[in-house]
């Protein structure tokens, strides 16, 4: 295969996808859990709070000591440019009393759902239910409904989610697979 592979449907992955995707690039979007986008619809449940709208420099000091490593992905996709893209998914968005900008919806699902038809109007395949156990050589390694399956990636995106809520799919099992690349 030629292209990129992303593992991992949360948010991460599926922004990773639409960017990649949108440039052209063939993208297989892995997923360990049977759907995508799992604990972004549980954050849906209290309203999915997706920015918040003040300018930058403030908007920036409260990631604290991350914002200096933070400052140039933020810049490049501001809070602005999150407002606009739920927008452009055909999500209107609206700011609370705090600041804080949320879907007219108040849940995820329909922003999801837009997402995914988009993701899927540009050729980006999701393969759910398919774990990722690591490498053979240079091939990426799955456990699928239908038995191991490699794949082979011009470039891979690890979009794996922390060690948090594993029902959801973020149990942190990738850490020891990194470590034993080096990465640590």
């Amino acid at each position: 295969m030629s292209g990129a592979v992303v593992i991992g449907g949360g948010p991460a992955g599926l922004m990773a996808a639409e960017v990649m995707a949108s440039a052209g690039l063939p993208v297989t979007l892995c997923e360990g859990k049977p759907s995508v986008g799992r604990k972004f619809l549980m954050a849906g449940k209290s309203g999915l709070n997706l920015t918040k709208a003040e300018p930058f420099d403030p908007f920036l000091a409260a990631f604290e000591v991350a914002a200096p490593a933070l400052r140039p992905m933020l810049k490049a996709f501001d809070s602005q440019a999150v407002q606009d893209w739920a927008e452009g998914l055909g999500q209107e968005v609206f700011t609370g009393s705090t600041g804080r900008v949320f879907p007219r919806a108040m849940k995820a699902s329909p922003l999801l759902r837009a997402w995914l038809a988009r993701l899927a109007a540009h050729g980006v395949q999701i393969k759910t239910r398919w774990q990722w156990q690591g490498w053979d050589g240079d091939a990426l390694v799955f456990d699928t409904p239908d038995g191991q399956q490699q794949i082979n990636a011009d470039v891979t995106v690890l979009a794996l989610g922390g060690a948090s809520w594993s029902r959801l799919g973020a149990t942190g099992a990738w850490a020891p697979l990194l470590a034993e690349r080096g990465v640590g």
